[in-house]
């Protein structure tokens, strides 16, 4: 069976919505409202679909500033349980990642558990009850106000790790991390998604910066670890172990989301250079092209630029790359930086270490 996809809504879809239920009405009315959605400047609706159509979803904009929506779900009668939530999830990945909402709010009517099991198993908390909300046949129900903000979103999320000279931002899910980049404290967060879960932590400084480590500011204890995706925790427990010294290998599982089939190969052969040494540009050029001299000097450049394209560092040891004459060039977060982790294994590589190996 094919997944759930989300598309925006359009005036050929009305005589679709009226044969499965989703909209009443005579054609014409279904196609004006349908125009209204459309040219409404703090609604959207969306369909989300398999092989058929399933639900209608509206969002309503609560602020000019976009920060929060509130979500409306109109299923078919024969999506069951397991197609709802799926709908959820893109709705949830829509709203987070595509929209960079940070706050997704939803109204359930008091006693409909089928509705409050689907909200809460995607990590809604209710806020508030708010009282005659909805209009009913014979008068008007209370219901509850449930709410997920982007810091507790439970799908994918974003963690933060200080180091000594700034701090690595990490984002994934419960399978896999998909970035780990590192940051100068007072730098801007370009990825929406971090700066609205930053935001919330109270990780930002004037101007929208990142603030700099200060005691205790970046720490999670067991239970905010616990409401991470799973792999993202571990990832900033093993973060974290590194730059303690207590760590010198990584088990957490990656995936790259971008990258040709060159990068990907040399950001393959990084994961190959040891903990405490370093290799040059040319060595990696020249294991791609099978020791030939001649050729891997044409394509060393275009083994720099993927390094300082790749978006797993540390985990995938980019930093580990230098000059053939031993210098230091090239590296997206900064030579400072660069000079930080190379010191910071040299030493440790030779010095007994705390469950290195762990």
């Amino acid at each position: 069976m094919a997944g759930i996809s989300l598309r925006k809504i359009k005036i050929g879809d009305s005589s679709e919505l009226r044969s499965c239920g989703l909209m009443s009405g005579t054609l014409a009315v279904v196609e004006s409202d349908i125009r209204g959605f459309v040219a409404g400047k703090m609604t959207d609706v969306l369909i989300a679909q398999d092989e058929n159509i399933r639900a209608v979803v509206k969002l309503f904009r609560r602020d000019r500033k976009m920060s929060t929506v509130q979500l409306e779900f109109v299923f078919t009668e024969d999506s069951d349980l397991e197609i709802r939530s799926e709908i959820m999830d893109a709705v949830l990945k829509y709203c987070f990642l595509t929209e960079y909402y940070n706050k997704v709010i939803t109204v359930c009517r008091s006693g409909d558990a089928v509705t409050e099991e689907l909200i809460t198993s995607h990590g809604f908390i209710q806020e508030a009850v708010l009282r005659d909300e909805i209009r009913t046949d014979t008068g008007f129900e209370d219901a509850g106000l449930f709410a997920l903000t982007a810091a507790c979103y439970p799908e994918y999320n974003v963690c933060f790790v200080p180091f000594e000279k700034g701090i690595a931002v990490i984002t994934g899910g419960k399978d896999y991390v998909d970035e780990v980049k590192l940051l100068h404290a007072g730098s801007m967060l370009d990825n929406m998604f971090v700066f609205n879960v930053a935001g919330s932590l109270g990780l930002l400084g004037r101007g929208g910066c990142i603030k700099a480590p200060e005691e205790g500011l970046y720490d999670m204890d067991e239970e905010q670890l616990a409401m991470l995706p799973s792999e993202l925790a571990k990832a900033y427990v093993e973060l974290s172990e590194y730059f303690a010294n207590k760590r010198a290998s990584f088990d957490v599982r990656y995936r790259f989301m971008r990258g040709t089939k060159f990068q990907l190969k040399v950001w393959k052969l990084l994961c190959s250079i040891p903990y405490g040494t370093t290799a040059s540009y040319e060595d990696i050029a020249l294991q791609l092209c099978e020791g030939n001299r001649f050729e891997a000097r044409k394509i060393t450049r275009a083994v720099g630029a993927a390094c300082s394209d790749n978006p797993i560092s540390i985990i995938v040891p980019c930093h580990r790359v230098i000059g053939k004459d031993g210098n230091l060039v090239g590296y997206s977060a900064g030579l400072d930086i660069k000079d930080y982790l190379l010191l910071h294994e040299s030493f440790f590589a030779v010095t007994p270490l705390i469950s290195k190996e762990a």
